[in-house]
């Protein structure tokens, strides 16, 4: 088996490979053909001139503690039934990682069918949001009615990419969009049932958009954005709107939102659930791109162990002064603290924090003398990510 890119001459074996083992999807491989693959993007598993796996790197920005580091969005792993046992899937990760370092990403991110297929190659949970179903009649009384809602077109394209930045910049994990991804959001606007409207308290500026579908009854809430709590509550009237049309809104939210405590009933169904996984790809990159304590002097060392990427493998010290930090490989055995990549992966995106690391086994301490502050540096961070790939 030898792992490439795929060239265009594979356009037809790249659409069978994606129809037969996403069967749920109709047409995802003349889907992607159409509006995704690009060569250098795509990764194959061949069989000589055989055509067996896929893995697509999608090439994104993500915010990272405010800031934009490089991200990799892995999708389509997918193999043939009869080389599922020839470890293409592997070998097609274990290639990305080469490529993803090469090209500079710091950190790697996928939608798994399978959390413990992935966590043996570094990919780790990294993202958890909570989903509310509420009866459409706890949404009648909100908002003013003030302001006006219209339909969505490609003309907005700039002016939503504001908003979402405004708003969604805080949270670690979520997309930097660019405008090629608007044009892709607004474009699915009318298909498949598919709706979206903005919103302006004055002239036509945005204040807040909504991306939605209905179904037997229910109110998807795909994406809602705003500004302040002023436009979030027209937006939950903009929905109640449809209560002729729907018994029930389905929206799922960062692990921050507050929704239910403006409701006359709070006494509604939420669920926690996991989603994308998170993986760093560059362990250097990444603690220099780390936000550190303003008021922060010193220096601390972590031994990080990622089978797949030797490049992370080993011991780096980390020395903050006066805002700048330079980390090194260092050969000294002994550390601070230890953990996986996996572990390490969660720690530094927030999505939990070293304390918690520690509490769980996923981290060890060696010198208890700097954990008191260490604890501090690299503590929670609500992550959040509503784009799939």
């Amino acid at each position: 088996m030898e792992i490439n890119f795929v060239s265009e001459i594979y356009k037809e074996s790249i659409k069978h490979v994606l129809n037969y083992c996403f069967h749920g999807a109709p047409n995802i491989g003349e889907f992607f053909i159409k509006e995704i693959y690009t060569p250098e993007n795509c990764l194959g598993c061949f069989d000589e001139d055989r055509l067996v796996g896929l893995l697509y790197i999608y090439p994104y920005d993500m915010y990272f503690n405010k800031d934009i580091v490089a991200m990799g969005g892995i999708g389509v792993v997918s193999t043939l039934p009869e080389y599922r046992h020839y470890h293409c899937a592997s070998n097609m990760l274990v290639k990305s990682l080469e490529i993803m370092k090469d090209r500079g990403y710091a950190f790697s991110a996928l939608a798994p069918f399978s959390y413990s297929f992935y966590r043996k190659y570094g990919w780790e949970l990294g993202f958890s949001s909570k989903k509310y179903i509420i009866p459409i009649e706890e949404l009648k009384g909100l908002g003013t009615g003030k302001g006006q809602f219209r339909p969505l077109t490609l003309e907005d394209r700039d002016n939503i990419g504001q908003v979402y930045k405004t708003s969604i910049a805080k949270y670690n994990g979520a997309i930097d969009r660019d405008r090629e991804n608007w044009e892709f959001r607004l474009k699915e606007i009318g298909k498949n049932r598919n709706y979206g409207y903005g919103y302006s308290r004055r002239g036509n500026e945005l204040d807040g958009y909504i991306f939605f579908t209905m179904n037997e009854g229910v109110f998807h809430v795909h994406e809602m954005i705003y500004d302040s709590l002023e436009t979030k509550l027209e937006l939950l009237r903009f929905i109640y709107n449809h209560s002729a049309q729907v018994k029930e809104v389905n929206w799922q939210v960062p692990l921050d939102d507050n929704t239910m405590l403006l409701l006359q009933n709070p006494r509604i169904e939420q669920k926690i659930e996991p989603g994308m996984m998170i993986r760093v790809v560059d362990v250097v990159e990444v603690l220099k791109s780390y936000k550190y304590p303003d008021l922060y002097k010193g220096s601390f060392t972590i031994n990080v162990t990622d089978q797949w990427a030797p490049w992370n493998n080993g011991t780096f010290r980390v020395a903050i002064e006066q805002g700048g930090v330079v980390v090194s490989k260092t050969d000294d055995t002994a550390a601070d603290i230890s953990c996986n990549i996996d572990a390490f992966s969660q720690f530094i995106l927030g999505y939990i924090g070293l304390g918690e690391a520690i509490e769980l086994g996923k981290a060890t301490v060696h010198n208890l003398q700097v954990i008191d502050e260490l604890k501090t540096i690299f503590n929670e961070h609500v992550t959040y990510m509503t784009d799939n790939f």
